[in-house]
C-alpha cells in the first residue's frame, strides 16, 4: 500500500515507537512481514505481521488511541489491539495487560509486557499493512517533533508496575533455590506433607479481600496470563502476595530441608527453626527443659482492612496464635497505603499501632531467655 496524506497519524500525546530497545542487548527482527519458508521443513507459510526477540518488555501505544480488542486465541495468544484513528495495532504473544477494553492511551503508556517475543500487526482502514513501514513512518513523525523542539512528546513512559519485594537483595539464590526446591515444595503441599501456617492464609485471605472491595480483580479482561484481570492499581496488593509466598516457601526450606539464605544470620535462623517446631508438631528437643518455648518467639500477624466505602480503615493483630486477635485500631488512609506497599516491618507497625502489646511480647521472651539460661545451669 503506498502511504498517502490521509494516512498521516495525528496524536496530541505525540508518539512513541512500541518498545525501548536494552542498550546491553541489541532486538532483531526474527520474523519479516509475508510469505516465510520454514529452514527445516522447507513449508512456505503467510505471517501477517512481523515478529522481534524480545523478550518480557515492557509495550506502549504508540499515540493517542483506544483499545479496541483484547482476547486469546490459538495463533496470537494474548493479545491486544489499539485503535489509532484509522489504524489499528495488534501487540501479541503477551504475558500480561495492563490496560481495559474501551480505555483511551496516549503515546508513551505501558499497555503490555511481552512474553517470550513480541509480534506485531497494522492494519489501516481495515486493509493489512506491512508494519515496518509503519514503524517507518512513526519515527519519522518522532524525528520531526525532535526537530521542532518537542523532545518530551516521543519519550517512552516508564512503567513503574515492578513488583518490589522485601528479598529483592536475595533474588538470584531464591530464584537457584526455586529451581531446585520448589517441584518438591508444590507436591509437599498438595499430599498435604507441608501445611501453610495458618497466619499465612489468614494474611492471604485478608489481601485478596482487601483487593475486591477496592475493585483491584478484573480490572482488564482476564486471560491465561492474567487470570484475575489486575491492571496496575494492584501491584502494591500483588507485592505482598509475593512477599508472602516467598516467605513460605523460605519456611518450608527451613522445616522440610534446614536449608537458608545465605545472607540470613543466626537469628533469623533461630528464629525460622523455632516457628517450625511449633507449626510442625515436631518434639522439641527443650521440651523436657519445660520451659514455655513457644513465648520465646511468638507468631505475630497483622492486617489492614477498609470499611465497605473504602474511606475508613482499621488495623488488626494477632499475637502467638489467637483466634480473637486484639481490638481493631483505626488508622488514616496514608497508613494503610504504607502497610499495603510493604513501607514498613511488621514489628514497627505493632510498636506504633499495638505498644502494649509488643510490651507484654518483648518481656515474654526475656523471661523466657531466663528461664532457658536458668535451667541449663542447673
Amino acid at each position: 500500500m503506498k502511504y498517502t496524506e490521509e494516512m498521516i497519524l495525528h496524536s496530541p500525546s505525540g508518539y512513541c515507537m512500541p518498545f525501548e530497545e536494552d542498550k546491553n542487548k541489541e532486538v532483531t527482527l526474527s520474523k519479516g512481514y509475508g510469505e516465510q519458508k520454514d529452514a527445516i521443513t522447507g513449508e512456505t507459510s503467510f505471517n501477517h505481521g512481523i515478529d522481534f526477540n524480545a523478550s518480557h518488555r515492557p509495550l506502549a501505544a504508540v499515540a493517542s488511541g483506544v483499545v479496541s480488542s483484547i482476547g486469546t486465541d490459538k495463533e496470537h495468544g494474548v493479545y491486544i489491539v489499539i485503535r489509532y484513528g484509522k489504524y489499528e495495532v495488534t501487540y501479541a504473544h503477551l504475558a500480561n495487560i495492563f490496560i481495559r477494553f474501551g480505555q483511551k492511551v496516549k503515546a508513551g503508556q505501558t499497555v503490555a509486557i511481552s512474553g517470550n517475543d513480541i509480534h506485531m500487526e497494522v492494519a489501516f482502514d481495515g486493509e493489512e499493512l506491512n508494519p515496518i513501514e509503519f514503524l517507518t513512518m512513526l519515527y519519522g513523525n518522532i524525528q520531526a517533533l525532535r526537530k521542532a523542539g518537542h523532545e518530551a512528546t516521543h519519550e517512552f513512559i516508564q512503567f513503574d508496575g515492578e513488583m518490589k519485594t522485601r528479598y529483592d537483595r536475595d533474588k538470584e539464590e531464591i530464584e537457584e533455590l526455586m529451581i531446585r526446591f520448589l517441584p518438591v515444595y508444590m507436591e509437599d503441599l498438595f499430599r498435604g506433607a507441608y501445611t501453610v501456617p495458618e497466619y499465612t492464609e489468614r494474611s492471604l485471605r485478608n489481601v485478596f479481600a482487601v483487593g475486591a472491595i477496592k475493585n483491584y480483580f478484573f480490572e482488564t479482561m482476564p486471560s491465561m496470563a492474567n487470570p484475575l484481570g489486575i491492571g496496575s492499581r494492584a501491584l502494591p496488593l500483588a507485592s505482598k502476595v509475593q512477599n508472602l509466598l516467598i516467605a513460605d516457601f523460605l519456611n518450608y526450606l527451613a522445616l522440610r530441608h534446614n536449608v537458608y539464605l545465605s545472607t540470613m544470620g543466626e537469628e533469623v535462623k533461630k528464629k525460622l527453626q523455632s516457628e517450625a517446631i511449633a507449626s510442625s508438631g515436631i518434639i522439641d528437643p527443650l521440651e523436657e527443659l519445660e520451659i514455655d518455648v513457644q513465648s520465646f518467639d511468638i507468631p505475630r500477624v497483622v492486617s489492614v482492612y477498609p470499611d465497605r466505602a473504602g474511606v475508613r480503615w482499621w488495623t488488626k493483630a494477632w499475637f502467638n496464635n489467637r483466634e480473637e486477635g486484639e481490638l481493631s485500631v483505626e488508622i488514616d488512609r496514608n497508613n494503610a497505603i504504607r502497610f499495603i506497599q510493604d513501607r514498613i516491618e511488621k514489628d514497627e507497625w505493632l510498636e506504633e499501632f499495638f505498644p502494649k502489646q509488643m510490651e507484654i511480647y518483648h518481656n515474654a521472651i526475656e523471661q523466657t531467655k531466663e528461664q532457658l539460661l536458668n535451667q541449663l545451669n542447673y
